[in-house]
């Protein structure tokens, strides 16, 4: 299991979020940000997860969760329909907007040039003796 998925379905105004934690195997599901299911990895490869969407009266919700082949997939079931929810990045990419270190300047490298010709220097003047 990988480190952490995240899948996320936006279904009649309710956000739909199911997270799994690779290192403990744990899945939560999410409606409104909220946890309103638990469980854990199945080891033939198949959890499934019953949760209610809240509403008057509350609807039923199943969740899906099969790993393919160390590729996870994730279906919710929802008044007899069924939705593929797409994975989610947990850390969404950032913009490249930090610069790259910029190489160190002549007067660095000369003082370390430096300092370690006195380093050598001063063992060898140490076995001339």
């Amino acid at each position: 299991m990988p480190a952490g998925s995240r899948f996320h379905l936006d279904h009649d105004g309710h956000s739909i979020t199911v997270q799994l934690s690779g290192v403990d195997g744990l899945i939560e599901v999410l409606v409104d940000g909220k946890v309103v299911s638990r469980g854990s990895a199945s080891r033939a490869g198949i959890t499934v997860l019953d949760a209610e969407l809240p509403g008057d009266p509350p609807r039923p919700l199943g969740i899906t969760l099969g790993d393919m082949g160390g590729v996870f997939l994730c279906v919710a079931e929802i008044g007899g329909a069924r939705y593929f929810m797409p994975h989610v990045p947990l850390f969404p990419e950032r913009p490249h907007t930090w610069r790259t270190p910029p190489h160190p300047s002549r007067r660095m490298r000369r003082t370390l040039r430096r300092a370690v010709r006195r380093v050598m220097g001063a063992g060898r003047a140490r076995h001339r003796r």
